[in-house]
Protein backbone atom coordinates (compact mmCIF):
# COMPACT_ATOMS: atom_id res chain seq x y z
CA UNK A 1 0.00 0.00 0.00
CA UNK A 2 1.64 3.39 -0.76
CA UNK A 3 1.28 5.87 1.23
CA UNK A 4 0.16 9.54 0.57
CA UNK A 5 2.55 12.60 1.47
CA UNK A 6 0.71 14.32 4.77
CA UNK A 7 -0.22 17.53 2.69
CA UNK A 8 -0.42 19.63 -0.23
CA UNK A 9 0.95 22.97 1.16
CA UNK A 10 3.48 20.32 2.79
CA UNK A 11 5.16 19.30 -0.81
CA UNK A 12 4.69 23.02 -2.61
CA UNK A 13 6.58 24.12 0.32
CA UNK A 14 9.32 21.84 1.03
CA UNK A 15 9.24 22.34 -3.86
CA UNK A 16 9.37 25.83 -3.71
CA UNK A 17 12.35 25.53 -0.71
CA UNK A 18 13.95 23.48 -2.84
CA UNK A 19 13.82 25.57 -5.99
CA UNK A 20 15.48 28.46 -3.87
CA UNK A 21 18.11 26.49 -2.16
CA UNK A 22 18.83 25.61 -5.70
CA UNK A 23 19.56 28.76 -6.74
CA UNK A 24 21.27 29.99 -3.32
CA UNK A 25 23.63 27.44 -4.59
CA UNK A 26 23.97 27.91 -7.97
CA UNK A 27 24.38 31.43 -7.49
CA UNK A 28 27.71 30.73 -5.10
CA UNK A 29 28.17 31.90 -1.56
CA UNK A 30 29.14 35.44 -2.73
CA UNK A 31 28.12 37.81 1.01
CA UNK A 32 27.43 40.87 -1.16
CA UNK A 33 25.52 41.20 -4.34
CA UNK A 34 26.81 43.34 -7.49
CA UNK A 35 24.60 46.30 -8.15
CA UNK A 36 21.99 46.00 -10.81
CA UNK A 37 23.97 47.25 -13.74
CA UNK A 38 22.18 50.57 -15.32
CA UNK A 39 20.96 50.60 -18.85
CA UNK A 40 23.63 51.84 -20.59
CA UNK A 41 25.96 49.01 -19.26
CA UNK A 42 26.56 46.26 -21.29
CA UNK A 43 27.13 43.70 -17.67
CA UNK A 44 25.39 40.31 -17.80
CA UNK A 45 22.12 40.34 -15.96
CA UNK A 46 22.41 37.89 -13.11
CA UNK A 47 20.54 35.11 -13.65
CA UNK A 48 19.63 34.65 -10.19
CA UNK A 49 18.92 38.62 -9.43
CA UNK A 50 16.17 39.08 -6.84
CA UNK A 51 13.60 41.20 -5.48
CA UNK A 52 15.03 43.97 -3.38
CA UNK A 53 11.78 45.38 -2.19
CA UNK A 54 11.80 47.83 1.01
CA UNK A 55 8.70 47.93 2.92
CA UNK A 56 7.00 51.35 2.95
CA UNK A 57 8.56 51.89 -0.74
CA UNK A 58 6.40 51.04 -3.15
CA UNK A 59 8.66 50.45 -6.44
CA UNK A 60 7.98 51.90 -10.06
CA UNK A 61 7.23 50.76 -13.37
CA UNK A 62 10.29 51.08 -15.64
CA UNK A 63 8.12 51.67 -18.80
CA UNK A 64 10.80 50.62 -21.53
CA UNK A 65 13.20 48.99 -19.13
CA UNK A 66 14.71 46.08 -18.56
CA UNK A 67 13.75 43.01 -16.59
CA UNK A 68 16.19 43.59 -13.75
CA UNK A 69 15.15 47.49 -13.32
CA UNK A 70 11.23 46.29 -13.42
CA UNK A 71 12.15 43.22 -10.74
CA UNK A 72 11.45 45.24 -7.92
CA UNK A 73 8.03 46.05 -9.20
CA UNK A 74 7.11 43.15 -10.99
CA UNK A 75 7.66 41.02 -7.75
CA UNK A 76 5.70 44.21 -5.69
CA UNK A 77 2.57 43.40 -7.83
CA UNK A 78 2.40 40.05 -7.86
CA UNK A 79 2.91 40.01 -3.85
CA UNK A 80 0.29 42.64 -3.36
CA UNK A 81 -2.25 40.13 -5.50
CA UNK A 82 -1.37 37.36 -3.30
CA UNK A 83 -2.24 39.52 -0.07
CA UNK A 84 -5.24 39.78 -1.67
CA UNK A 85 -5.74 36.51 -3.33
CA UNK A 86 -3.89 33.62 -1.42
CA UNK A 87 -4.33 30.98 -4.52
CA UNK A 88 -4.59 33.02 -7.78
CA UNK A 89 -5.86 31.59 -10.93
CA UNK A 90 -3.54 31.63 -13.85
CA UNK A 91 -5.75 34.12 -15.24
CA UNK A 92 -6.23 36.37 -12.83
CA UNK A 93 -2.06 36.32 -12.50
CA UNK A 94 -2.11 37.09 -16.21
CA UNK A 95 -5.10 39.87 -15.63
CA UNK A 96 -2.58 41.43 -12.58
CA UNK A 97 0.53 41.41 -14.52
CA UNK A 98 -1.34 43.29 -17.55
CA UNK A 99 -2.74 45.43 -15.18
CA UNK A 100 0.81 46.74 -13.95
CA UNK A 101 1.65 47.82 -17.22
CA UNK A 102 3.18 44.53 -18.99
CA UNK A 103 2.77 43.90 -22.19
CA UNK A 104 0.39 40.72 -22.63
CA UNK A 105 1.92 39.93 -25.58
CA UNK A 106 5.30 38.91 -24.08
CA UNK A 107 3.62 36.90 -21.47
CA UNK A 108 3.61 33.43 -20.68
CA UNK A 109 1.48 31.78 -17.92
CA UNK A 110 1.40 27.62 -16.86
CA UNK A 111 -2.07 25.91 -15.95
CA UNK A 112 -3.77 26.03 -12.37
CA UNK A 113 -5.01 23.01 -12.84
CA UNK A 114 -2.85 19.63 -13.96
CA UNK A 115 -4.49 17.55 -17.04
CA UNK A 116 -6.24 15.27 -14.71
CA UNK A 117 -8.12 18.55 -13.14
CA UNK A 118 -6.30 18.56 -9.98
CA UNK A 119 -5.39 22.46 -8.77
CA UNK A 120 -1.39 23.06 -9.89
CA UNK A 121 0.98 22.45 -6.96
CA UNK A 122 2.43 26.08 -8.25
CA UNK A 123 2.14 28.37 -11.01
CA UNK A 124 4.90 30.15 -13.27
CA UNK A 125 4.33 33.13 -15.19
CA UNK A 126 6.81 35.01 -17.20
CA UNK A 127 7.26 38.70 -18.87
CA UNK A 128 9.85 38.64 -21.51
CA UNK A 129 11.78 41.88 -21.86
CA UNK A 130 14.52 41.84 -24.69
CA UNK A 131 16.96 39.63 -24.02
CA UNK A 132 15.81 38.68 -20.13
CA UNK A 133 12.57 37.21 -18.43
CA UNK A 134 10.92 38.21 -15.71
CA UNK A 135 9.90 35.10 -13.93
CA UNK A 136 7.48 34.66 -11.08
CA UNK A 137 6.00 31.46 -9.71
CA UNK A 138 3.11 31.18 -7.08
CA UNK A 139 3.76 28.50 -4.42
CA UNK A 140 1.18 27.87 -1.61
CA UNK A 141 0.38 31.78 -1.29
CA UNK A 142 4.13 33.09 -1.77
CA UNK A 143 5.67 34.20 -4.63
CA UNK A 144 9.42 33.82 -5.78
CA UNK A 145 10.47 36.14 -8.50
CA UNK A 146 13.89 36.34 -10.56
CA UNK A 147 15.21 37.31 -13.56
CA UNK A 148 16.70 34.85 -15.94
CA UNK A 149 18.06 35.19 -20.05
CA UNK A 150 15.62 34.11 -22.66
CA UNK A 151 16.11 30.33 -23.29
CA UNK A 152 16.82 29.38 -27.03
CA UNK A 153 13.85 29.07 -28.19
CA UNK A 154 12.83 32.46 -27.48
CA UNK A 155 10.59 31.65 -25.09
CA UNK A 156 10.83 32.01 -20.92
CA UNK A 157 9.55 29.12 -19.55
CA UNK A 158 9.66 25.35 -21.04
CA UNK A 159 6.49 22.70 -21.30
CA UNK A 160 2.94 23.13 -21.89
CA UNK A 161 1.66 27.10 -21.11
CA UNK A 162 -1.79 28.46 -21.64
CA UNK A 163 -2.96 30.58 -24.63
CA UNK A 164 -3.69 34.21 -23.53
CA UNK A 165 -6.24 35.12 -26.12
Amino acid sequence: MLSRPSSRRGRASARAAGILVSAFVLAGCAVEREPVPSPSSDAPVDPFEQPRITPGIVPEFVEGGTAAENLDYFAFRLDALIAQVQSPTSRELVDSVVDAGFDKAAMEVTADTTPTGMAADSILVAVRLGDDCLLGQVVDGQVVAGVAPVLSTGRCLVGRTLSLD
